[in-house]
């Protein structure tokens, strides 16, 4: 059972959810998880937004998604867009904030969210949907791939779930390898002879067969790593 607070912000156009259980969800530890959804409108200095960076990114030891409008059309979410110098500046101590705080951005390079009714309108991305360093391995999807609901929006659909909790495969702990017994083994160790006149793919097969043949000599007395400290040797 979840339970969520909403908060508004009375100086800034911000609604915060905060989005607790008495179970961890996700596989993770964290109890709680917060959404912030930001509108930010220009002030009388047009490079100055209604909404902070230190807003949209606070310092949190759980996770949180920051998504909305800023008004801050950026280079990385809309590479194809000409952007000002204006602009450029506008954007940068957004940015650098979440940069300090480790927050990603989530939006695709060119993933067109809103498309203008009036024909002259270019098409555009949203400004913001960025994920904390706690929330980012449990995102696993975020798309835009549903019809519009009649307004120049689209909806986006951004999917959570736990990571993944197999375990690594067994990897060679090759700085415990018994390489004195190996030594006369690999000294002996003789490259197939290659093919005359290779095609590319020849050429690509007679490598990766002799490189394959010198692993498995070597992988012959080297221990293997256990997937845990818990698992037998």
């Amino acid at each position: 059972m979840y339970t969520v607070l909403p908060r508004f912000k009375e100086l800034d156009d911000v609604l915060t959810l905060d989005i607790s259980s008495d179970e961890p969800p996700f596989a993770t530890h964290f109890h709680s998880f917060r959404i912030i959804n930001a509108y930010s409108t220009n002030t009388a200095n047009h490079r100055v937004h209604s909404v902070s960076p230190e807003v949209l990114f606070p310092d949190l030891g759980f996770p949180l998604l920051a998504l909305g409008d800023l008004n801050i059309h950026n280079p990385l979410s809309d590479p194809l867009r000409h952007f000002s110098y204006q602009e450029i500046s506008s954007l940068t101590p957004y940015f650098e904030k979440a940069a300090e705080l480790g927050f990603a951005l989530l939006t695709p390079p060119g993933e067109y969210t809103r498309f203008p009714l009036v024909a002259k309108a270019r098409p555009s991305v949203i400004d913001l949907a960025f994920a904390n360093h706690f929330l980012l391995p449990l995102v696993k999807s975020w798309e835009a791939s549903l019809p519009s609901t009649g307004l120049d929006h689209v909806p986006i659909t951004i999917t959570l779930s736990a990571p993944s909790l197999k375990h690594k495969p067994p990897s060679p702990r090759w700085a415990d390898t018994d390489w004195e017994t190996h030594d006369p083994i690999v000294k002996g160790f003789k490259v197939p002879a290659s093919p005359s006149c290779p095609t590319p793919q020849q050429l690509d097969e007679w490598m990766s067969e002799s490189l394959n043949r010198l692993v498995s000599i070597l992988k012959e007395h080297t221990p293997v790593s256990r997937p845990s400290h818990h698992s037998k040797p």
